[in-house]
């Protein structure tokens, strides 16, 4: 794959993930429990989506888009917790990822992918990008208690990855997108 090609994933997959973050606020914000945390959360199912078909790119992308999030709508002052804060929005799909190929023999190119695989990934994903961010926070000060907001994290991440995975489930055939054609 060329630098263009990675290029242009990375930003399609920033700019979609904001989008999608905005509609998700403006559709469920009423819904939110304590600091970014929210019972439904439609951009978890992108994170895990594009990383899972754009593996690094996907994770970067989604980096830099929940990045830029933190710096509009959550920034402290603090840079580094900034950073942080973004990249843990791209490593938790990708390590779900990877425990996924490696221990619930997930298919690297994600083929025969059912519903049931679907699950699996959704529920491991949800549980580590729950237990990453919780712990972030909770170390920070931005959340009071840890296991509640975890939980509903957790939640609300599924929730939202369920959604948007078995949305893209249907639609995949009908555009054939596959791992290989990235």
């Amino acid at each position: 794959m060329s630098h263009r090609q990675r290029f242009a994933i990375i930003v399609i997959t920033s700019i979609s993930y904001y989008l999608l973050y905005r509609l998700n606020m403006t559709l469920f914000g009423s819904l939110n429990f304590s600091h970014r945390v929210d019972w439904i959360f439609l951009p978890s199912g992108l994170r895990l989506a594009f990383v899972l078909l754009f593996l690094a790119d996907g994770a970067i992308g989604i980096a830099l888009a929940s990045t830029l999030i933190t710096y509009l709508f959550y920034f402290d002052g603090s840079y580094t917790s900034m950073l942080l804060n973004g990249s843990m929005a791209g490593i938790a799909p990708y390590l779900a990822r990877h425990v996924a190929i490696h221990h619930l023999q997930l298919d690297e190119n994600l083929k025969n992918l059912k519903a049931i695989g679907i699950l699996k990934i959704s529920v491991l994903f949800a549980f580590i990008s729950a237990l990453v961010h919780q712990l972030w926070y909770f170390w920070n000060g931005k959340t009071d208690d840890f296991i509640a907001s975890a939980l509903v994290m957790m939640v609300g991440d599924l929730s939202g990855t369920l959604i948007v995975l078995f949305v893209l489930k249907i639609m995949v055939p009908k555009f054939n997108l596959s791992n290989k054609n990235v």
